[in-house]
C-alpha cells in the first residue's frame, strides 16, 4: 500500500476515496502559502511516481483549486491549529485519478457566474472543465466535508 500519511484523522473519507487501493496517498495541509505550495508539489510528484505524467498537470490544477477553496472558506476562519488543517487524498484505480480534499466546513462548493474580469470565482469552473465529474460528501459525523473530482488517468 502506498500511503504517504499515517494517522489520518478523517479515516472515513479515505476509505471512501481509495485508502486500501494500491495507489493511494494523502497529505495534510493548512491555509499557508508554503503548505499549499507543498501540497501542489506533493500532487505532481505522487502522480508522476505512479507513471501518470499525462494527467499530472491537470490533476495538480484541480487539487490546487479544491485546496484553495478549503483554505479560503474552511481553514482561514479556524484559530485552532488542528482544526485549521485539511487533507488532500489522491487515488488511482483503473483509468481514473481521484483528487479529494477533506476540510472541517460543511459549506458545499458552488459554481458561480461572475464578471469575466473578477479576481475570483472560477475555481469550480476549472474543476468542472478538467474533470470527468466532481461532487461533495458531507461527513455524517458533522466534522466537515470531502470534495472530490475524477480525472481521466
Amino acid at each position: 500500500m502506498d500511503v504517504h500519511a499515517v494517522g489520518l484523522r478523517p479515516v472515513d473519507w479515505g476509505l471512501g476515496q481509495g485508502l486500501g487501493v494500491p495507489r493511494f496517498a494523502a497529505h495534510r495541509f493548512t491555509a499557508s502559502s508554503l503548505s499549499l505550495s507543498g501540497a501542489r508539489r506533493f500532487t505532481h510528484e505522487t502522480l508522476t511516481s505512479w507513471g501518470l505524467e499525462r494527467c499530472a498537470d491537470d490533476a495538480t490544477l484541480v487539487a490546487a483549486e479544491l485546496m484553495t477553496n478549503a483554505a479560503t472558506h474552511a481553514l482561514a476562519a479556524e484559530s485552532d491549529e488542528e482544526a485549521a488543517a485539511a487533507w488532500l487524498g489522491l487515488s488511482c484505480t483503473d483509468r481514473t485519478v481521484t483528487c479529494t480534499v477533506s476540510d472541517p466546513s460543511d459549506q458545499r462548493p458552488r459554481t458561480t457566474t461572475q464578471d469575466p474580469l473578477a479576481e475570483g470565482g472560477r475555481g469550480m469552473r476549472i474543476v468542472t472543465a478538467l474533470s470527468k465529474d466532481w461532487g461533495c460528501d458531507v461527513h455524517a459525523d458533522g466534522t466537515g466535508k470531502a470534495v472530490w473530482a475524477h480525472l481521466q488517468a
